[in-house]
């Protein structure tokens, strides 16, 4: 037999500065296997147009493009896909064009308005549908441009019995986490609508209907307080499978139905090594809907042997989504392979960081830091406490460092030193101390309640401009008591282990200590920040060899270029 994704796909290449994509047949040949064999040797296909099945443009078509980095270069975007996208996104302004069962369309509004970044009024991110802010806030929510691609595109098949495999790719901070959970929650509805008798004789039984994959435990807690909500929301049974929960809590769980799982590959791959669960196969053969969120790590080279042999389990598939912020080439190269048929499901805007952030290049080698990084950085920082943004609320700024050794070093030199409230975390953190650290960055911003200081008297401040730029900060004092004085202002110092997918709520200060190597982790890093298109403030400390890439990332941002 034949397998049935077969398809062609090929490689983009890039040259210098500009990236041109020219895309190429792979010449294989067909063979035989079950439905999760990947593709070998198919031939070619005469008058193919050469293009590549996940992001390609056809040939000799030339795009301008921002290539950042020496090392893991992202890949183009389909123009096919991206224009077929954009109309969608002009055409469908409110989610009542959507294609979505109404109780499902009215309570998945009520999480949003009750958890968005935009709504300014949120203490408590917990689900209270009732809450005044979250009343008026849901008179002004509209699908983001992926959200409404995502659910149109899947709307028009959702019910169909064959598996359908999906990568949906979107911009950091774009809402990516409902574009996927809102029609995966259609389909688990529709499915006890349509089919009643089947449903009847099913919702009694030990069984899980969907699952949501993720790399971290951080992302398993931060994605399940929103899947959490559809228990109240829907009726809906919800389970979180962590490093803290045991066995027999998902035994339990398990007894009484799982509608949505969300949990990490190494933990569904543990049932097999356990004698408390019995045909651990016969579970996961009644798992109809599967996520794959952060997709580009878990088929990365560390990841891609546990994600595939978890997806080989589950044998009755119908939906298979792969969801990712970047799609690197390698990424493209595995999934591709993997599963050739995949459809692509785009944003506009995807590889392209936030145009409304402020990007500011801080010399380190200049006077006054004279070669001093943490000297660039303490003034940052204080020059972050004072401004005047959000004022009545608390400040929170990530730093970003590329090895996790120097966390705890810029980290100490920031509290001893210049006297900031700072958290160090790295991958060598057990789960619970990362999860500990990084709460009051996911909480919304607290409000101060004593009354701060009056402001410095203009006469009194000392303003300095920096080197080579059209920045003005102002000088930080010597003495630690006298720069903390009126601080409000909370510091995560770490490493990518907090680049993918965290939602740091009211985190408007990102800090890349370090030049990131790759133009993933830029996009990664900075995609911290501006979240949902507000508005956000990035610091890059560079020196005087920093390469010419660096220099240009705010004219690329400012000007809605492309990132390679």
């Amino acid at each position: 037999m034949n397998n049935p994704y077969a398809r062609i796909f090929n490689v983009s290449r890039s040259f210098g500065s500009v990236l041109i994509t020219r895309s190429y047949v792979a010449s294989k040949s067909s063979t035989s296997g079950t439905k999760w064999s990947p593709v070998h040797n198919r031939k070619d296909k005469k008058n193919t147009p050469k293009k590549n099945a996940v992001h390609g443009q056809p040939k000799n078509e030339k795009k301008q493009r921002f290539e950042f980095g020496e090392y893991g270069k992202l890949s183009d975007g389909d123009a096919n896909v991206l224009e077929r996208s954009q109309k969608l996104v002009s055409k469908i302004t409110d989610f009542d064009s959507l294609k979505l069962l109404p109780d499902v369309r009215e309570k998945m509004i009520d999480i949003i308005s009750s958890e968005s970044l935009l709504n300014k009024n949120i203490q408590n991110i917990g689900y209270s549908p009732e809450d005044k802010s979250v009343q008026e806030f849901k008179k002004t929510v509209k699908p983001s441009p992926i959200q409404t691609t995502a659910i149109y595109q899947l709307s028009k098949t959702l019910m169909k019995p064959e598996l359908q495999v999906r990568l949906i790719a979107a911009e950091t901070g774009s809402g990516k986490t409902m574009a996927y959970l809102i029609p995966l929650v259609d389909y688990l509805k529709r499915t006890e609508l349509e089919n009643p008798t089947v449903w009847e004789s099913m919702k009694h039984k030990a069984i899980v209907r969907s699952i949501i994959l993720l790399p971290t435990h951080e992302l398993v807690e931060q994605v399940y307080q929103t899947v959490s909500k559809l228990e109240p929301a829907l009726g809906m049974h919800t389970y979180k499978w962590d490093a803290g929960s045991s066995y027999k809590g998902f035994v339990d769980a398990l007894k009484g139905r799982i509608d949505i799982m969300v949990t990490t590959p190494g933990k569904i791959l543990s049932l097999f090594k356990i004698s408390m669960v019995s045909r651990p196969d016969r579970i996961l053969s009644q798992v109809k809907f599967l996520v794959m969120d952060e997709a580009d790590t878990l088929l990365d080279k560390s990841w891609v042997e546990d994600s595939y042999s978890t997806i080989k389990h589950m044998q009755n598939l119908n939906h298979v989504l792969f969801c990712s912020a970047t799609i690197p080439k390698e990424f493209q190269k595995t999934i591709t392979r993997l599963f050739p048929d995949v459809g692509v499901i785009a944003s506009p805007n995807l590889h392209k960081i936030n145009h409304k952030n402020d990007i500011k290049l801080i010399n380190a080698d200049m006077a006054p830091y004279k070669g001093s990084k943490i000297k660039a950085l303490a003034q940052i920082l204080y020059s972050i406490n004072r401004d005047n943004i959000d004022p009545g609320f608390e400040k929170r700024a990530v730093v970003f460092v590329n090895e996790k050794t120097s966390v705890p070093i810029v980290a100490a030199k920031l509290a001893n030193q210049y006297g900031h409230d700072v958290v160090a975390l790295t991958g060598s953190d057990t789960v619970e101390e990362r999860l500990e650290k990084i709460k009051p960055f996911m909480d919304p911003a607290k409000k101060i309640n004593k009354s701060p200081s009056k402001p410095v008297a203009d006469s009194n401040k000392v303003l300095r401009k920096i080197p080579n730029s059209n920045i003005v900060i102002e000088e930080a004092p010597d003495k630690a008591e006298e720069a903390t004085a009126e601080s409000t202002l909370k510091v995560l110092v770490t490493t990518d282990v907090l680049a993918r997918g965290i939602n740091f709520r009211s985190c408007r200060y990102v800090v890349l200590y370090d030049i990131p190597n790759t133009s993933v982790d830029l996009v990664h890093r900075i995609g911290r920040t501006g979240r949902m298109k507000q508005k956000g403030s990035v610091f890059i400390i560079t020196g005087k060899r920093v390469k010419n890439w660096v220099k240009a990332i705010p004219s690329i941002v400012s000007k809605k270029v492309t990132i390679s």
